[in-house]
């Protein structure tokens, strides 16, 4: 219950936000891109950065976790072998 209030809330209460956010902002801008130039609503392009940070946090949080599991069973290891040396 506790993981809820402090995961799943805070998530739901952001996207009832970005939901408003993207219902008040319609507007439509122009986007240049390296090749190209875009019409694009504010929206969507807050969206689209969102997901993009998302997505890198989302890739180094695993990149940490799996170098930390690494670890993890090394120190496993080593402690099955000092005791079996013992």
């Amino acid at each position: 219950m506790i993981r809820f209030i402090f995961v799943s809330l805070p998530l739901i209460v952001l996207f009832l936000i970005a939901v408003a956010f993207g219902a008040l902002n319609k507007q439509v801008i122009a986007v240049d891109f390296i090749v190209a130039q875009q019409q694009i609503s504010v929206a969507t392009l807050t969206a689209v950065f969102l997901a993009v940070g998302f997505i890198i946090g989302l890739l180094s949080m695993l990149g940490a976790q799996w170098m930390l599991r690494r670890d993890v069973r090394k120190l496993k290891k080593q402690l099955v072998n000092s005791k079996s040396s013992a």
